[in-house]
């Protein structure tokens, strides 16, 4: 499949978009993103935190996905939101579905991708 650039996004593949852009334009040309997503991160130059996990799954036309939270403990108090869903333009649309305390890591992930420069760390 071929995919066009946007006009956010510039002509000079990966190394010019934004993180959404560039993840979903490699999982559209490139499976190892969804078997090793860590691995690409890195490639892309982004550093992951280890405690944090990625599952990253390309929509099919056919399938409905629901995302379960966990089951919360007696002690929680509310207070904290389980599951933050953030939607992001990037080719049709990109959707982040993560814990509140996980958001901190995506912006900083986002942060070092903007900063990397041009096509370093491909």
């Amino acid at each position: 499949m071929k995919v066009k650039p946007d006009e956010n996004g510039g002509s000079d593949g990966p190394g010019s978009l934004d993180l959404e852009q560039a993840l979903t334009m490699l999982a559209w040309s490139d499976p190892a993103l969804t078997e090793n997503p860590g691995a690409v991160l890195t490639r892309l130059g982004i550093e992951v935190p280890p405690a944090l996990r990625f599952d990253v799954r390309v929509q099919r036309p056919d399938t409905l996905y629901l995302v379960i939270p966990p089951v919360s403990s007696d002690d929680a108090s509310g207070e904290n939101v389980v599951n933050q869903m953030d939607l992001w333009r990037s080719g049709e649309q990109f959707v982040w579905i993560l814990p509140q305390d996980a958001k901190t890591a995506l912006l900083g992930m986002r942060e070092q991708y903007r900063n990397r420069g041009g096509g370093e760390g491909r």
